[in-house]
């Protein structure tokens, strides 16, 4: 008797043990929904995930012509015989000189970060993104949006890619407010600017 309920506590005993492992067990190791597994680093795959653009946008662009161009001409007649004895001996001279040089130059930098996206998996694997981000501060609002198509792999495992690594990107920063409007020049001055 007494061995036999030393059986009983020792069954119950392994059966206690077992019961959470078997709980553990029926947990996947690889979630197929989520994508989430044991060694995954979760970045971003499917829609409606986030990922972090590093805009780093450097451009310059120059232009310079230079033109020169000189035409001469020279015409002369001698004096009128007969009855055309009344045209004089003359020389006609024409010169035309013309000289143009022009030159442009243009710089422009924008440094940024902004959270977009994914709105949509493309049928090779790659991503569109879409974001926006709106900053006001004293009633002067700035607004960067950015679109664009990125690959998978170019993503990296801390959710981050360059905005040089995305394709087809259309970068917009905007600003409003009291002092976007005292740097804006007048309406008479953009009516004068836009006759002449």
């Amino acid at each position: 008797m007494k061995n036999f309920a030393w059986r009983y506590l020792a069954v119950g005993a392994l059966a206690g043990l077992l019961v959470p492992a078997a709980a553990s067990a029926s947990r996947p190791l690889i979630d197929l929904e989520t994508g989430t597994s044991l060694v995954s680093n979760m970045k971003a795959h499917r829609i409606g995930d986030l990922v972090t653009i590093l805009i780093t946008e450097e451009a310059t662009a120059s232009s310079s012509a230079k033109t020169k161009a000189d035409n001469k001409s020279e015409h002369g007649g001698g004096p009128g015989l007969g009855f055309l004895d009344f045209v004089k001996a003359f020389d006609i001279s024409a010169e035309n000189k013309y000289q143009g040089n022009g030159d442009t130059q243009r710089d422009g930098s924008l440094q940024a970060q902004i959270t977009a996206r994914i709105t949509e998996v493309l049928h090779n694997g790659d991503f569109r993104l879409a974001g926006q981000r709106m900053v006001n501060i004293n009633g002067e609002k700035q607004l960067i949006e950015i679109t664009g198509i990125c690959r998978a792999r170019d993503i990296g495992a801390d959710n981050t890619i360059m905005s040089t690594y995305i394709s087809d990107a259309q970068i917009a920063y905007n600003g409003s407010g009291l002092v976007t409007d005292a740097a804006q020049p007048g309406v008479v001055t953009r009516i004068l600017n836009w006759l002449f």
